[in-house]
């Protein structure tokens, strides 16, 4: 007769055997748990400040620069748009503060800024000085940007990493690609009205009149009536001193100056044309200012007097046909 009894060792492997099958069960058990939370974050909007950031003449720095230099201008956008606050989690559904979250495809970034928080600390000045600060740097590096901004409902995700999507990223796609035309940073005039009348996108230590002073003084007023952000006149408070300031608008002058007299397509031409434009405005402005007495170069701790000063601002002027 033959002994069935089960040995130690058949005890021991049908243990380990049971052991790998509840394994798996609770393995797939767990990703089924993550994959049904996923699927109910991509199912929750929640309300932001979207900035969809495009390259200016991507094309054309195709056709001339290398690919390795193609590369370095687009992880340079990439680095400079990314946040420098590190990823913040949701707290039982309630983010704390405002943070900005960035994605990135090919030469555009998407940059959303929740605001729906638990402290109201100014989300709306907070992206546009962000936006002024992005231009600054891409223009420091020969980079010119156009960008559209919009507030809506946007998905971000629970830690920022997306997939971003939703109603106010077209929106402010549709901005970029159809309204902005030259390189600068539109704002979508329903944002800047839901910024008056919802608290949340201001500061709960500012009164309303405070906190629109502070957006205001980073805008400016198109010729076509639209919003955008002010990177050449509003940055002049981002500088140590007036005489960096004055730099700053040289090498930008110098910058538009060479793009005038390079060989450019006619639609390109126009938008160099435009920021021309808007350059000599912000220089006259300075310029009349000083001119009537409204600014000393003393005010700034300058070496130079008044006179200079014009002389300074005049030949960062430029001349266009």
């Amino acid at each position: 007769m033959t002994d069935t009894t089960p040995t130690q060792s058949d005890t021991s492997a049908a243990g380990r055997i049971a052991k790998a099958i509840t394994d798996g069960s609770q393995r797939r058990e767990r990703r089924e748990r993550e994959r049904t939370k996923a699927r109910g974050s991509i199912d929750g909007y929640e309300p932001g400040i979207v900035s969809f950031i495009d390259i200016l003449g991507f094309r054309a720095l195709l056709a001339t620069r290398s690919a390795s230099e193609i590369q370095e201008v687009i992880l340079n956008l990439r680095e400079i748009t990314a946040s420098e606050e590190p990823p913040a989690r949701r707290m039982k559904e309630v983010r704390l503060t405002s943070r900005a979250f960035a994605d990135s495809v090919s030469d555009a970034v998407v940059r959303v800024r929740v605001y729906d928080t638990q402290f109201a600390d100014g989300a709306f000045f907070q992206e546009l000085l962000d936006l002024l600060h992005i231009q600054l740097q891409c223009v420091g590096t020969g980079v010119l940007i156009r960008a559209g901004v919009a507030i809506g409902d946007v998905h971000v995700g629970p830690n920022g990493k997306g997939p971003v999507f939703g109603p106010a990223m077209v929106r402010a796609f549709e901005i970029e690609s159809e309204e902005a035309i030259f390189p600068r940073i539109v704002l979508d005039e329903d944002a800047y009205q839901l910024f008056l009348t919802d608290a949340r996108l201001r500061n709960d230590g500012h009164e309303l009149e405070e906190e629109v002073g502070y957006v205001d003084k980073l805008l400016r007023r198109g010729e076509d009536g639209t919003r955008f952000v002010d990177y050449l006149a509003a940055s002049e408070s981002e500088f140590d001193d007036f005489a960096g300031y004055l730099t700053f608008l040289d090498n930008h002058a110098a910058m538009v100056r060479n793009n005038l007299v390079a060989k450019l397509k006619p639609a390109v031409r126009r938008k160099y044309a435009w920021l021309a434009r808007y350059h000599n405005d912000v220089i006259d402005t300075l310029t009349d200012e000083f001119e009537n007495g409204r600014r000393s170069a003393g005010d700034f701790g300058a070496s130079y007097d008044g006179a200079n000063v014009i002389k300074l601002l005049s030949d960062a002027r430029i001349t266009t046909d």
